[in-house]
């Protein structure tokens, strides 16, 4: 009879064991995949708020350097928008900082670059080349402005 018990006991205890080890494992994958994505999704464009400015799936606003666009309710601004977000919407986005890491609005001032069809393209430079903003040295952070004007 002992033994029995003995047996049920030692039974018991492995199915507990087994079912702790499978659920800790179930939580270190859930939370290394979780780091991973963010990762990724935290340099991913959720949001264009307008000609130059979007936000990241981190909440971080970034305002592009060296570029201006229309405002809200001035010709081209509609066009202007549209173009940011057909070139970085749902796309994950390198960015490249300046001298000055942030504006008076607490927004992040960066040079934007996005892999279209294994081709890198400098957003900052398209939106002037395609005349849907114009050149604007904004405060310090101007070394790649002379690119983006031709």
């Amino acid at each position: 009879m002992n033994f029995k018990f003995l047996n049920t006991i030692i039974i018991i205890l492995s199915i507990i064991f087994l079912i702790a080890v499978i659920y800790l494992s179930s939580i270190i994958i859930k939370n290394y995949s979780s780091q991973n994505n963010n990762e990724i999704n935290n340099l991913t464009v959720v949001r264009v708020i307008d000609g130059d400015t979007f936000v990241l799936y981190s909440g971080e606003t970034i305002r592009l350097l060296c570029v201006n666009t229309p405002e809200e309710g001035k010709e081209g601004y509609e066009d202007a928008k549209l173009f940011l977000e057909s070139l970085i919407l749902n796309k994950e986005a390198r960015l490249e900082s300046d001298l000055e890491d942030k504006d008076k609005y607490n927004r992040s001032l960066r040079y934007v670059y996005v892999n279209n069809s294994n081709q890198e393209i400098f957003i900052n430079k398209e939106i002037v080349k395609y005349g849907l903003g114009t050149l604007f040295p904004y405060g310090n952070s101007t070394k790649l402005c002379d690119e983006i004007a031709n």
